[in-house]
């Protein structure tokens, strides 16, 4: 498998609704390649996986210290590592990307191993490939899956890559996933595309809308937003989420 890094730390988004894991500690595994290229990725670097050559690892949970080996990464190294960054107290294992899924194969191998060893499975997902979604909801216990709003760029068919996306979270939730949507916000995203995210996904899952960062947009617009989804969803499906751990200055 090819990863880009193992650490311990704070879930930093996600805010209240269910499904979210906010607050909670996890050991993430961040695995390379994405099949996406939204503008404003933090993990650009990181879009083909095989052009990264070495993954990292945390020697010692939250010291943000790290040494390095070469992909693509050896099974049992990743499990090693994965268990030497246990404190106690972790929630769940955080499968994040880049876009995991891309690796179903090792995906699957590794959450199963992780369920052996009595941990919970939290997958990050864009959404994008169902197909492979449905090969892998029987093994995940939370997800967050991404509705990609217009100004993110992801893709020049955006409607259908939403559709796809809402797929996913059907998909997650048949097989009895706690599942929430995370739509990422910009100053020029549409109150009417917003309307249509949450026609999607009422009786689906709760959605939260993230600003993007830096935060550019007014209180205002955000407030209008979250007030388009709500009257629609309802008032309990809908939440704000900020990334918090870049507030505590963590990983």
């Amino acid at each position: 498998m090819f990863l880009v890094e193992i650490f311990n730390s704070w879930q930093g988004e996600g805010g209240s609704v269910e499904g979210s894991a906010f607050g909670r500690r996890q050991i993430f595994v961040r695995f390379a390649g994405c099949d996406l290229k939204c503008w404003w990725c933090d993990s650009a670097n990181y879009i083909i996986a095989s052009k990264v050559p070495k993954w990292r690892y945390e020697v010692e949970p939250f010291t943000g210290k790290f040494e390095y080996k070469p992909n693509p990464a050896n099974f049992e190294e990743v499990v090693s590592a994965i268990l030497h960054l246990d404190t106690g107290d972790i929630h769940s294992i955080s499968y994040t990307g880049g876009e995991p899924t891309l690796q179903t194969r090792n995906l699957s191998t590794l959450m199963k191993k992780m369920h052996e060893l009595g941990f919970k499975n939290f997958l990050e997902t864009n959404g994008s490939r169902p197909e492979r979604i449905n090969d892998i909801a029987h093994l995940v216990d939370y997800a967050s899956v991404d509705i990609k709003d217009a100004t993110a760029r992801a893709t020049e068919d955006w409607k259908n890559l939403v559709l796809k996306e809402v797929e996913s979270i059907r998909i997650l939730k048949r097989s009895g996933v706690k599942t929430y949507a995370k739509l990422v916000v910009t100053q020029n995203t549409k109150e009417e595309d917003v309307k249509w995210y949450a026609k999607l996904l009422k009786g689906q899952a709760p959605i939260v809308i993230q600003p993007r960062e830096p935060i550019e947009m007014s209180q205002t617009q955000l407030m209008r937003l979250y007030n388009t989804a709500a009257k629609i969803m309802g008032r309990e499906n809908v939440g704000l989420s900020f990334q918090v751990h870049k507030y505590l200055n963590v990983l």
